[in-house]
């Protein structure tokens, strides 16, 4: 079994869903949507380098044999983002968070930081919220009081630090796999989808592939 093509495979999975969460963000609606994605794209790409570390487990496989095994690993590792994570930094893929790191504020400027467990969280939150009406009480915005009285919450699921944050890990992984793996990282949109607009496309690179970067 070619095993490029196969983690080329879920690295374009994953490139796609950060263009649909871009296509949210853009629209400026639907905002636990963009979020929901950014899950998405960056469970795909952690997933991604852990299936390339275990290529010796299935590329020597028959190719259906092999994208079985394959998919069973990918189900094994589930969609705990936080546990994903883990798995990379251990293997220096990606760095520990310093401690008491913060980032991000609200988008009416009453300060609301983040630590890196938070955005882990708010981005897991949105995997359920996105998707299941769950009770208000429940949600994650009501860890976030903007007031004492607790009345008036944060809505981390509209706000740019867990969208930045999982563009920004996803491109630390997405680099380590082409350094380690040869993998090439998409950058022609014909790879996601050719009725993908030129002007968007272009937009989408210079807000993943190139801010990301200068953040």
């Amino acid at each position: 079994m070619d095993k490029a093509r196969v983690i080329h495979a879920w690295v374009v999975a994953s490139v796609k869903d950060f263009y649909i969460s871009f296509e949210f963000e853009a629209e400026n609606r639907w905002h636990e949507y963009s979020t929901f994605f950014c899950h998405q794209g960056l469970e795909k790409i952690c997933k991604a380098y852990i299936i390339a570390r275990s290529a010796s487990t299935w590329d020597h496989l028959p190719e259906n044999q092999a994208l079985v095994q394959v998919n069973k690993i990918a189900k094994h590792l589930g969609h705990d983002l936080k546990t994903l994570i883990s798995c990379l930094q251990s293997e220096n893929v990606l760095p520990r968070p310093t401690r008491n790191q913060k980032s991000s504020k609200n988008k009416d400027r009453r300060a609301v930081s983040y630590s890196q467990d938070d955005l882990v969280m708010i981005l897991q939150a949105a995997y359920i919220e996105a998707r299941y009406p769950i009770p208000k009480s429940s949600q994650i915005h009501r860890r976030y009081p903007l007031s004492n009285n607790d009345k008036i919450f944060s809505y981390p699921l509209g706000e740019t630090a867990p969208i930045k944050y999982a563009r920004k890990t996803a491109l630390a992984v997405l680099n380590k796999i082409g350094s380690e793996f040869s993998i090439l990282i998409p950058q022609d949109k014909k790879c996601l989808s050719s009725q993908i607009r030129d002007d968007s496309w272009e937009k989408f690179q210079n807000v993943f592939f190139n801010e990301v970067q200068r953040d």
